[in-house]
């Protein structure tokens, strides 16, 4: 199973979570905290996960676990917390319009830099760190994911060497959330005294050991074994309280079952929903559940001749048996989902439409859309047969069981389905290298969501945002939902915001460019003698490891 890539492409097409509408942790089944188990290496978290990272540096990485491990080795000017908060790290606080940080205009930004912080050296963190990392960004010559916000950026001034006064072309709510921060593509802040000597960072040996602000430094990593991390006895919070962590990339699922039943892992962070039933017996581990900005879903490419008409793709939608896809599919541990913010954030509008399976309902929404049922069953208009290609990565077992439930259940109501899946490169590429989904080669097209911290859902439903200029692969277009697009963008205030998102989320519902299958909760299985381990709900679970111990 390949690891899932990292923003700006929030696909994932390893669907390995579970999802719950409550934003409370829960914690499963296994022996209690503390518990004092004997294959416990007091000081020493093993970690165990399926991702492999590309690198270490994440300004120049393509994978979701870059970002993971970045959080024990580097710094970001906010952290996200497990209360769906904001935790200054470099920066002292979180700019607002109330605290004046955003001027009136949302067009200066003043942040205030943390003093007597020191990369991992021993020289000293300033805004001239800050400045460095967002030219390199911007550097043509480096290998960004995305430059999306950063590329607003007029001006950064320096007022003194712990504060900077950041000038963009225009308002952009979502830049707080993005500038060096848990945005959709979170980027460190980087050592300008080591790295502006660079013409670019693509491939310098700092990558696979880089230095940072953060509670671990990098000891060693090998491709294929694990990485080895130490405390930062410096640390800005003061020590953290492991003294090691190895990250180890196993490339198998049944093999980390396989450790963390023998005990020779202590934490599985992001483990398979298909063994969450086995993980959550082992004795000594206790199972934590936590909801994550993750959402399965099936885009409807509206370019389809038999999509276009709208009661044609909400027929799809009460056609399919979302309650047994939850049952049989997920195990029971999904539930559904009806847009695309999760319910435990502040944009979430619970009072959208949503589509019960009612197959009698759909087949009447087909035929009043003048598909008529032929001798074989299969619908029929105009001469034209009614038939869909769903499209899916191959090798994941849960897209898989997802395809068959949607094949027979379409089938049913007079729908002639076929599955056609492809290798994660190719359904994923770019639209100049062909992705199957940048390049419009589905009717209906299976896979996973990530969103940051912020609501902005732009480059997925704006007219605009069509490929190749965006992931609006369904070829969605409303000049409402552009309107409000553009006004939850440009505004800073949260209420304003809210009812545009609400707005948003009304109308995508009304006019299904998308199915929703569920929300995700991501599954850890944890050794109890871990204390302290709470996992945030967005971005990535590893938001406060100076505070694990064991």
């Amino acid at each position: 199973m390949p690891p899932p890539s990292k923003p700006p492409f929030r696909w994932i097409a390893c669907l390995l979570a579970l999802a719950f509408v409550s934003a409370c942790t829960r914690v499963g089944s296994g022996g209690g905290p503390g518990s004092g188990n004997p294959w416990t290496h007091h000081g020493l978290l093993r970690i165990v996960n399926i991702s492999e990272p590309d690198t270490l540096n994440p300004v120049v990485g393509n994978f979701q676990i870059d970002s993971d491990l970045a959080m024990l080795w580097g710094g970001f000017l906010f952290d996200w917390n497990d209360e769906n908060e904001f935790v200054p790290d470099l920066a002292t606080d979180v700019p607002t319009l109330e605290n004046h940080g955003i001027a009136a205009d949302g067009k200066t930004i003043t942040y205030h830099l943390r003093r007597g912080v020191t990369w991992h050296d021993g020289a000293p963190f300033t805004a001239d760190d800050v400045i460095f990392t967002w030219h390199a960004v911007m550097n043509k010559r480096n290998n960004v994911p995305s430059t999306v916000g950063y590329d607003l950026v007029t001006a950064i001034d320096e007022p003194d060497s712990h504060t900077i006064v950041v000038h963009l072309k225009s308002s952009w709510a979502p830049f707080v959330a993005t500038f060096f921060s848990q945005s959709s593509t979170p980027f460190p802040v980087l050592p300008k005294h080591l790295l502006a000597k660079y013409d670019n960072i693509n491939q310098i040996a700092f990558n696979s050991q880089p230095v940072g602000t953060g509670p671990f430094i990098v000891d060693r990593w090998q491709r294929g074994s694990k990485i080895v991390f130490h405390a930062n006895s410096h640390y800005w919070r003061g020590p953290p309280k492991l003294k090691e962590i190895w990250y180890t990339p196993i490339p198998s699922d049944s093999t980390i079952v396989t450790l963390l039943q023998s005990h020779e892992a202590d934490l599985e962070y992001y483990a398979s929903v298909n063994d969450y039933r086995e993980l959550s017996h082992i004795p000594g581990t206790r199972a934590v559940l936590t909801p994550f900005t993750q959402y399965g879903l099936y885009a409807l490419n509206l370019k389809s001749p038999v999509l276009q008409q709208v009661d044609v793709r909400r027929a799809l939608w009460y056609g399919l048996d979302s309650k047994r896809i939850l049952a049989d599919v997920t195990h029971g541990l999904y539930l559904p989902g009806y847009t695309d913010q999760p319910s435990f954030l502040w944009a979430y509008n619970p009072n959208v439409t949503h589509y019960p399976y009612d197959p009698a309902k759909a087949r009447a929404l087909l035929d009043g859309a003048g598909w008529k049922l032929g001798p074989d069953g299969i619908r029929e208009k105009n001469g034209v047969r009614m038939q869909l290609v769903i499209a899916d990565s191959s090798g994941n077992s849960t897209s898989s069981a997802l395809d068959l439930v949607a094949q027979r259940d379409w089938r049913d109501i007079g729908i002639d389905v076929s599955i056609k899946t492809y290798v994660t490169s190719l359904y994923f590429a770019s639209y100049g290298a062909g992705g199957i989904l940048q390049t419009g080669k589905f009717d209906v097209a299976g896979f996973s969501w990530i969103n940051g911290v912020d609501p902005d859902d732009s480059t997925q439903l704006m007219c605009d945002q069509a490929p190749p200029n965006g992931q609006n692969i369904m070829h969605f277009c409303n000049a409402e939902v552009d309107a409000q697009e553009r006004l939850a963008l440009s505004n800073n205030d949260r209420a304003v915001r809210k009812r545009a998102y609400d707005r948003i989320q009304a109308i995508t519902a009304d006019r299904v460019p998308v199915i929703f299958n569920w929300y995700v909760d991501r599954i850890a299985i944890v050794n109890t003698d871990l204390k302290n381990y709470r996992p945030a709900h967005a971005v990535t679970s590893f938001w406060n490891p100076w505070e694990w111990d064991i």
